[in-house]
Parts: structure tokens; sequence; C-alpha cells
């Protein structure tokens, strides 16, 4: 099916490693112009090389740190600048840090609620204006299963919570201008076999620290489909509800990509 994205203007952020190369690749194929916003600008160059090759009429790579409100909002000016303008925001940046709450210190609270809710926030609120102008847009969030509740994941299941209210919350308030928000909950999603696909700054890079063997048995036992997500299988869903001739009437919702483990 062609999805209807050629030509159109996508912004990215976090795109350089893991989902997020998934997700600009998936749209580079579709002939979408992208803006890949991310802090490690090495990784994100590969990525933007890549999927120049893949398709994507035009590719630009803006370094920013996406925790901080000022700079979110600049690197966002700054791409709808050199795309022209904006059809649709992915907001994938993200870290987690998994472990007991009290385990956490609260620098470490912080940091992963700027990541993973300020930077949506800060983003969303940086490209609307324009979307309301143009009276079109699209906005996919990446959220967790973990907004439901997880354990080793307290922080940023409510940061991830919190995502989802705000992207419900702005599908009802802005879709009278045109605008559609939707969410998309990965599972556990291991990153993909190719080295090139991982950045040094990825919170996957130093996998054992994230989710060891063990762990991950236990998650594929408990996932109904036994197997787990691969980055792929999350950009397959953004690229579907970014599109509006396959999502035109999909708005305010959750699809979660978890094998059938965020049923439980």
């Amino acid at each position: 099916m062609d999805l209807g994205l050629g030509g159109k203007k996508i912004i990215v952020t976090g795109g350089a490693s893991h989902i997020g190369r998934a997700i600009v690749l998936s749209f580079a194929r579709e002939g979408a112009a992208l803006a890949i916003l991310d802090r490690d600008r090495e990784q994100a160059e590969r990525t933007a090389k890549a999927a120049r090759e893949a398709g994507a009429p035009g590719v630009c790579v803006i370094e920013a740190d996406l925790s901080e409100k000022e700079s979110a909002a600049a690197a966002c000016a700054e791409a709808m600048a050199r795309l022209g303008g904006i059809d649709g925001l992915v907001t994938n940046v993200g870290w987690n840090r998994p472990d007991f709450f009290l385990g956490l210190e609260p620098a470490e609270w912080q940091r992963i609620i700027d990541l993973n809710l300020t930077s949506v926030i800060a983003c969303a609120h940086a490209v609307l204006p324009e979307m309301v102008r143009a009276g079109q847009g699209a906005i996919v969030s990446i959220a967790s299963t973990a907004a439901h509740g997880e354990p080793r994941q307290s922080v940023y299941a409510a940061a991830k919570a919190g995502v989802v209210a705000l992207i419900r919350t702005i599908a009802a308030e802005y879709g009278r201008s045109g605008i559609r928000a939707n969410c998309v909950a990965p599972g556990l999603t291991l990153p993909e076999d190719d080295a090139a696909a991982l950045g040094r700054q990825s919170m996957w890079h130093d996998r054992e620290k994230i989710m060891n063997a063990a762990q991950t048995e236990y998650v594929v036992k408990a996932t109904p489909l036994r197997r787990l997500s691969r980055p792929q299988d999350i950009a397959n869903a953004v690229v579907f509800l970014a599109s509006d001739r396959a999502a035109r009437q999909i708005t305010g919702e959750l699809i979660t990509i978890s094998g059938g483990f965020g049923t439980h």
C-alpha cells in the first residue's frame, strides 16, 4: 500500500539509533524528507546517510539535547526551517535505567522525566503552531508498555504514562485543526544484530545493564507470541499512524507492540 508519505516533511527525535533509526529508514523508503534530532551527531550522520540511500529526498541532522526545553524548541524550529515546514513529528528520544524504585537516585529521576516526558512536551509545543497554521499534521509518540506499571520501571513508567495522557489531550484539543496525535507502546524491543544500528550513546550500547539474558528469557516466556519485538516492528506502526492515507480517522489512540506482553 502506498502510504502517501512521499515528499512529506518529518521530524524524528532520537532518530540516530535503535528504534529511532528504524523509524527514520522506514520513512525514507516511503520517500519522506527527514530531520533527525539527536545528541549523537556521529551516529545520526550514519543514519542520515543510510536514509538517503534508502530513498529520502533530503535528510538533515540537528544535534541537540532534547531534555532541555530551550534546546528542544530551538532544534524543532531549525528542523522546520530546513525542511521548509512540517507534516509529522515522531517523538522517540528516551532513556531509562531499570532498577527498583529505591535504587534510583533523584538525579536519575529527573533525567528520566526530562528525556522521556519533558522532551515530548517541548517538541510538541514547538511544532503545533505550524501544524495549526497549516491545518494538518500528525504526531506519533513512543510510549511504553511500562506506562501501565512494571517492576524496575517506576519513574520511567510515570513519564511514559504522562506521554500517553499528553498525546491524548493534544488529539482532543487540536483535532478540529486537522491534527492527529497517537502513541505507540513498545514492549521489550531488542536491538538489531547490525552493530551500525546503535551509537555509543545509546542506552543499549551496554545491553547487560538494561536487560541481561535471564531477564530477557523471562520476558519471552511471559509473551504470548514467544518472541520479542525488533525495531522494525515499532517503525511499521509509527509510519502507519503518520500516514493520513492509512490512518486518517485514527487519533488519540495507543497501539501496543509487544507480542501480547502488554495484555498482562
